[in-house]
């Protein structure tokens, strides 16, 4: 009876403390943050695109110049 007592104990602490340690891990977030983490990354995204065409419309000026410059050699 002592067995079946103790193992019943021990198996309710692991349990006890498996739950706890389930608990205590990141908290999901709401979806209000998670609407704003993506806000941001959008944000980051576009102004990386809008570094981007500004880049390619220079190269394009650019490419116009030498063709350009090339039908007047």
């Amino acid at each position: 009876m002592k067995i079946s007592t103790t193992f019943a104990l021990v198996l309710a602490a692991v349990l006890g403390f498996a739950v706890n340690l389930h608990s205590q891990g990141v908290l999901p977030k709401s979806p209000i943050d998670r609407l704003k983490e993506i806000k941001a990354r959008n944000a980051d995204l576009i102004e990386k695109q809008k570094a981007t065409l500004t880049k390619l419309d220079e190269m394009d000026k650019q490419a116009e110049q030498m063709r350009f410059l090339m039908k007047r050699s």
